[in-house]
């Protein structure tokens, strides 16, 4: 019947709102395992959800490309025009120290940059210019915080960079100080002239800056003075004509008006044998040796002294000779006096002069004067003394490649009284002796004339030869 079928109008109540995705007026359950009302409407949330996940992922992975775009065009172009920039940069910022540098190979690095095979000299000095086989310059930032420098090789040509270093620290030197800066295998050479063989080289030692120490009895800074630099070369090889003589350390220190060496310590001051050269207002020089055993001084210079137990001091003071010209200072003759004291040796002697030769000390002075070729040591005005005993003469040192030979001629004379008596006095002992020497002064005149020829070689001075001569004027007295 009618009435017993269902009907099949829809249901006169309004349907709820389908969700999204689902099937208006679908209340069956899913085949996907989702039901037509929660499972629909939470696997369309995830879905927006994931889509906007999705869409942040996309413009990271985006913008990681726009980075790395960006980061690769920067590296191209850093190593397309970087180092032409770069190469600018680090010679203006050496030249602003006082530095004019070629820097050769440049390879960049984070935060560093490396030179190889870079050449540089100082700026207003003449005579001096170096090479730098590697050198790894630190950064902070753009500028330069720390350099470390390996193999450098410094060459001098006459005295001309001696004359501008002092004048290059007092312009440059605070600034060029407040870099730190560590080397190693560090070489100096020195040659008379362009082109010339090498006269000294200073070899493989490692530079250390330090603080200046003030010498005693040295003049106080002025006020408002540079503070000098100052150093220490350690353990560096010396060389003369190419022959090494010694390993030492020599310390230095560059003051506006002079430049100070201290040969064997790591203070100038305390170092035995010292140097200091002082440019202005006229060139000059002084050498000092401190009182120091012989065996030292040859072990320092290369010299075969024995087993001498002498003490040996003296000075040389130099300056320009007269006439030269000062604007040709590598060539120009120098003079000034020397003075040197050896304790614990007198000349060689008969027994019969021990009377007159009294005492362990002798002692020389003499007027010097250097050849511009620094070839010739001419000896005027040599004086030796040793008791009573006094000679003068000339005499001569000619350099020899790292060595050189000496020659002097000496004279002089001995009252006949006072030889008489020292002969007495050497064979008759107590009141007989005596009395021998007083009867002699009193009975004889004249003199004999002494004369010594001294040859010698520089690194054998113990076996100087020296042959004596005398001619007797004695005669009675009436």
């Amino acid at each position: 019947m009618p009435s017993s079928r269902p009907s099949s109008r829809p249901s006169p109540d309004p349907a709820p709102e389908a969700p999204h995705g689902g099937v208006p007026g679908d209340g069956s359950l899913r085949t996907d395992g989702g039901s037509g009302d929660g499972g629909s409407g939470g696997n369309g949330s995830s879905g927006d959800g994931g889509a906007r996940r999705g869409k942040r992922r996309w413009r990271a992975v985006v913008a990681a490309l726009v980075v790395l775009a960006v980061l690769a065009a920067a590296i191209a172009a850093l190593l397309v025009l970087g180092p032409p920039a770069i190469r600018r940069r680090i010679i203006a910022e050496a030249r602003a120290r006082g530095v004019a540098l070629e820097p050769g190979v440049v390879d960049l690095g984070l935060g560093a940059v490396r030179l190889r095979d870079a050449r540089f000299s100082l700026l207003g000095v003449r005579g001096l210019s170096g090479t730098v086989a590697r050198a790894t310059i630190e950064l902070r930032g753009l500028s330069p915080a720390r350099i470390a420098v390996d193999g450098v090789d410094l060459t001098l040509v006459g005295t001309d960079a001696l004359e501008g270093l002092p004048a290059w620290v007092a312009q440059h030197g605070p600034r060029a100080a407040a870099l730190p800066l560590t080397t190693s295998r560090v070489r100096l050479g020195l040659r008379d002239r362009d082109g010339g063989p090498e006269v000294l080289a200073l070899a493989d030692g490692s530079l250390q800056r330090r603080a200046a120490a003030s010498g005693q009895g040295a003049a106080p800074r002025p006020p408002g003075a540079p503070q000098p630099e100052a150093g220490v070369l350690k353990q560096a090889r010396v060389l003369v004509a190419g022959k090494e003589i010694a390993r030492t350390d020599v310390a230095w220190s560059i003051g506006a008006a002079s430049i100070s060496l201290g040969f064997g310590g790591e203070d100038v001051a305390a170092a035995p044998l010292r140097a200091e050269l002082r440019p202005r207002p006229s060139p000059s020089a002084s050498i000092a040796l401190a009182p120091v055993p012989l065996t030292a001084v040859g072990a320092l210079l290369g010299v075969d002294v024995g087993a001498a137990k002498m003490i040996v001091s003296g000075t040389l003071d130099l300056r320009l000779a007269e006439g030269a010209d000062r604007t040709a200072l590598s060539q120009a003759p120098l003079e000034g006096p020397i003075a040197l004291t050896v304790k614990g040796f007198t000349l060689p002697h008969p027994k019969e002069l021990d009377g007159l030769l009294f005492g362990d000390t002798t002692t020389l002075k003499a007027d010097a004067r250097i050849s511009g070729d620094r070839q010739r040591v001419a000896l005027g005005g040599v004086e030796v003394a040793a008791g009573a005993l006094k000679l003068t003469g000339t005499g001569t040192i000619e350099r020899d490649g790292a060595d050189a030979s000496i020659g002097m001629d000496l004279s002089g004379s001995i009252p006949c009284s006072l030889l008489a008596g020292s002969a007495a006095m050497s064979h008759l002992t107590g009141a007989v002796g005596l009395l021998a020497r007083d009867l002699m002064s009193r009975t004889l005149a004249g003199s004999v004339a002494v004369r010594a020829r001294v040859d010698a070689r520089a690194s054998r001075l113990t076996a100087a030869r020296v042959t004596p001569s005398a001619i007797l004027r004695c005669k009675l007295r009436l």
